[in-house]
């Protein structure tokens, strides 16, 4: 990684289950603290962290509300982008700019590997959940 080049951690959440979602998005907050950039694309089942009125049916016992850990790591700057093959592909899953929470991205494939190969390529971190 070049010097002074941002450490980046690009998480692509395919699931909505609790004890995966949770670590998830606690790993992008605590890189986000740390100085990362960090984004969490969600995907398929993922999508519910991002869709209003969904994400606060999502809880892992004894854990705050996702909702509120979701707000804290945008706050912290995570990037959450609702991410599918083709944005034709959101549309059809219900998925607008309308139907997420406010600040989440609209992108499809291209746009993730726009953004996630040249950070791998650098050092960052791509991984699935």
């Amino acid at each position: 990684m070049a010097q002074n080049q941002q450490q980046e951690i690009h998480i692509i959440l395919t699931t909505k289950e609790p004890t995966r979602v949770y670590p998830a998005v606690t790993l992008a907050l605590g890189s986000a603290v740390m100085g990362a950039k960090a984004f969490v694309y969600c995907t398929m089942d993922g999508l519910s962290i991002v869709r209003k009125g969904e994400v606060e049916k999502i809880q892992l016992a004894g854990a705050p509300p996702l909702s509120k850990l979701v707000e804290d790591a945008k706050n912290a700057g995570v990037k959450f982008v609702a991410c599918a093959p083709s944005k034709e592909m959101l549309q059809q899953m219900g998925i607008t700019a309308e139907t997420v929470l406010q600040g989440v991205e609209l992108e499809d494939v291209f746009g993730f590997l726009n953004n996630a190969l040249p950070a791998a390529r650098q050092g960052g971190i791509v991984l699935f959940v």
